[in-house]
C-alpha cells in the first residue's frame, strides 16, 4: 500500500448514507404516478446502479413516456431535498482528514449535479481533488471503468496507485476492469458475501478502518 497516491470513493452507501431523501424523493413520484409507495427497506437493492434503473423498478414501468415523467418529478423533489436526511456514515470525516496525503475522488452513479451538491452541503468537498457523477455523455455508468479512467486521467496517476472503495458490485468490478486495486465496504447498500464474491483487495466493515492499511501521517484514529 506505500504506493497508493489516490483513493476512488462511491458516494451512495460508501460516503453517506442517501437512502432516505432518495426514498422520500421516489415516493413522490410514484405517489404523483399513483403507484404503490415503497418502505425505506425496500431502497438498498435498488441503488447503485443510476436513476433510470431505480425509477424502473420502483414503478414497475417501461414506457419511456411515464418514465420520462417518473425522472421530472424525481428531480423536481430531490432537487431541494437531497441533503434533508442524508448523512455521512460514521468517521468519513475524521479519516479523510487523516488523509492529505494522499488524492481523493467521489464517483458515483448518480447525476453529476445532485453528486456535487451532496459532497459540498455535507462540508465534504475540502478533501477531494475531484468530485464525479453520472455524466453519461461522456461515459457510461459503473461497471464501465470508463469513468474510473477519466479520473486517473484528469489526475495523473497510473491505475497500480490508485484504489476503488465502494459497496457495490458494480463499484468493484468498474476497479478491477481499470486495473485498480479494489476495497469492498460491507456497512452499506449490499450483503457481504455478495461483496466477497467479487474477491475484493480488501474489506471493511467501517469507514475508519481504511487507516489500517492506507499509508498515513496520523496513527491517533486508527488505535481509537
Amino acid at each position: 500500500m506505500e504506493d497508493i497516491r489516490l483513493l476512488i470513493f462511491d458516494l451512495d452507501g460508501t460516503l453517506v448514507d442517501s437512502r432516505f431523501d432518495l426514498g422520500d424523493a421516489v415516493n413522490y413520484a410514484l405517489e404523483k404516478l399513483g403507484k404503490p409507495l415503497l418502505h425505506y427497506d425496500e431502497l438498498p437493492p435498488l441503488l447503485g446502479s443510476g436513476l433510470s434503473y431505480l425509477l424502473q423498478k420502483a414503478t414497475g414501468e417501461v414506457t419511456p413516456g411515464t418514465l420520462q415523467r417518473a425522472r421530472q418529478l424525481f428531480d423536481h423533489y430531490y432537487g431541494s431535498h437531497h441533503a434533508d436526511k442524508t448523512r455521512c456514515y460514521p468517521g468519513v470525516q475524521e479519516t479523510l482528514a487523516a488523509l492529505p496525503h494522499l488524492k481523493k475522488a467521489v464517483y458515483s452513479n448518480k447525476a453529476q449535479g445532485f453528486t456535487e451538491a451532496i459532497i459540498r452541503e455535507l462540508g465534504l468537498a475540502p478533501y477531494f481533488d475531484k468530485v464525479q457523477g453520472a455524466q453519461p455523455e461522456k461515459y457510461p455508468l459503473k461497471p464501465d471503468p470508463a469513468g474510473v479512467k477519466a479520473i486517473l486521467k484528469s489526475l495523473d496517476i497510473g491505475p497500480e496507485k490508485a484504489m476503488m472503495i465502494g459497496d457495490s458490485t458494480h463499484d468493484l468490478e468498474a476497479g478491477k476492469a481499470a486495473g485498480l486495486y479494489t476495497c469492498a465496504v460491507t456497512y452499506g447498500y449490499r450483503p457481504a458475501d455478495v461483496l466477497l464474491k467479487m474477491r475484493p483487495d480488501y474489506v471493511i466493515g467501517s469507514f475508519a478502518e481504511l487507516l489500517e492499511f492506507l499509508p498515513e501521517k496520523d496513527n491517533s484514529l486508527s488505535s481509537n
